[in-house]
């Protein structure tokens, strides 16, 4: 695979995304009744959306594919609450970028963890999307 320019990326970069956590994003609307909290596959969510950031940083026909996800969920937050996820690039490696993440609400902390992704030719991944959907006969 041939080298890229990622001269745009520094490691210690960070951006921050907050939500208003709602009935939509609750643990409720995924199943769990009687839970009026952020649900965990919606925190996963955000804490991943937090780090895609670098993505106008990148060379032109590349985006970011998260691989793993590894965090810890702390405390709950209610209904209303806002939630703010702070991600932070800890490290490149070729293509693979490490970020941790944290989250709070104005209380305490909600949630910490480490986010991979890896750096992948935009048109290759379409090509190769549209190769497995044929395949599935989504075609």
């Amino acid at each position: 695979m041939s080298e890229i320019d990622l001269s745009g990326l520094k490691i210690g970069m960070e951006n921050t995304l907050s939500i208003i956590v709602s009935d939509e994003n609750s643990a409720e609307a995924v199943g769990y009744k009687g839970m009026p909290v952020l649900g965990t596959p919606h925190l996963v969510g955000v804490m991943e959306t937090a780090c895609i950031f670098v993505h106008e940083f990148l060379p032109e026909n590349h985006l970011t594919v998260g691989i793993s996800n590894n965090m810890k969920h702390l405390s709950a937050s209610p209904i209303g609450a806002t939630i703010v996820a702070k991600a932070q690039l800890t490290a490149i490696e070729g293509r693979k970028l490490t970020y941790h993440i944290e989250v709070h609400d104005s209380v305490e902390k909600v949630a910490e963890g480490t986010h991979i992704r890896f750096i992948v030719d935009s048109k290759k991944f379409f090509a190769n999307l549209e190769k497995k959907k044929h395949k599935l006969g989504l075609l």
